[in-house]
């Protein structure tokens, strides 16, 4: 399910990096992927995941290289304390988290722009129009692209689980 969620992430990551309608799309491209791993995965793997996904980005950006890997890294710390509360198999509850993750990524990605890169200018209208309305498309975003091609990935599991169980019983039975 995590390599899914990874092709998921880059297939995006390519479409808003070509198509004209998407690159007016303001969403974090990694941002339910990582939700999705700090919900599945234990600490280490999940903070290795948002390293390899910020280095990803790094490479595709023009910031300093290691601002996304460190912004990911940090809050994917930050988020797994919160992770008991919220399921991937729900939908809804997948999308509160990827907002989650987006407003603090968003913080986390200022501070250290602004640490780091000075050639960026801050102005005041930020508070308004990205920082409420980032995690809300990233939620959007992970509900649209992310819970219905898990949610088949997981039915398509389960029914071929049962399959090759009614399968194998029937050989047991003849036998």
């Amino acid at each position: 399910m995590i390599l899914l969620g990874l092709a998921l992430s880059i297939v995006f990551l390519c479409l808003q990096a070509t198509i004209p309608f998407c690159t007016k799309i303001p969403v974090l491209s990694f941002a339910p992927f990582l939700a999705l791993v700090g919900l599945l995965c234990p600490l280490p793997k999940a903070l290795r995941w948002s390293c390899f996904a910020g280095v990803l980005i790094d490479l595709l950006s023009y910031d300093p290289f290691g601002i996304h890997a460190l912004n990911y890294t940090l809050t994917s710390l930050c988020c797994f304390r919160w992770r008991r509360r919220f399921s991937a198999e729900i939908p809804l509850q997948f999308g509160l988290y990827t907002a989650f993750f987006s407003a603090l990524s968003t913080i986390f990605q200022i501070a250290l722009l602004f640490l780091f890169d000075r050639r960026i200018v801050f102005q005041g209208t930020w508070w308004l129009t990205d920082w409420p309305l980032l995690p809300v498309c990233d939620a959007l975003y992970a509900l649209i692209w992310f819970a219905g091609p898990l949610a088949i990935y997981r039915h398509l599991r389960r029914m071929w689980g049962i399959y090759w169980l009614k399968k194998n019983q029937s050989r047991l039975s003849e036998s």
